[in-house]
């Protein structure tokens, strides 16, 4: 879908582009552009081996396990923020992961108009995100920090 490498704008423009022509598809993108976010935050920020990290990952699925995962591994952090708190406007994500899941179980389809107040809340969340990882000095659009597990001596 993108590049690590693009940055927020570059990502933001192309989801907004697809809002113009194909406003469902842009909601769908921008929803898994958020959760693609959220988990690299989780895994650039944890103390864990990220081997570890993704596999508990692999297992979190929707807004209330992505929150509660973000609390339990991210809680080592000075100054440790929830999701919920990072992100200003939680109850217009819910509201846009509502509208996802009727979009992705055919239950909706979305006009332009119907869909853009979704993909800017969606947007907005992915930067806050973003700059919240970068005050504890992780660019998430750069190669992660590679933990490994400890292997004891034998």
């Amino acid at each position: 879908m993108f590049l690590v490498s693009h940055s927020l704008n570059v990502r933001a423009n192309e989801v907004r582009g697809w809002l113009r022509t194909q406003p469902s598809v842009a909601l769908l993108v921008a929803a898994a552009y958020f959760e693609w976010t959220v988990c690299r935050g989780i895994l650039a920020l944890s103390r864990r081996p990220n081997a570890d990290v993704r596999a508990d990952l692999a297992r979190v699925y929707g807004l209330e396990k992505y929150k509660s995962f973000w609390q339990g591994e991210l809680k080592h952090l000075g100054g440790a923020t929830r999701l919920t708190e990072i992100v200003t406007d939680w109850h217009g994500i819910t509201e846009a992961f509502d509208a996802r899941n009727r979009l992705i179980h055919g239950r909706d389809r979305h006009t332009r108009k119907m869909a853009a107040p979704h993909v800017e809340v969606l947007l907005t969340a992915v930067s806050e995100i973003h700059e919240y990882c970068g005050l504890h000095g992780v660019n998430i659009n750069r190669r992660m920090p590679v933990r490994r597990r400890r292997h004891e001596p034998s």
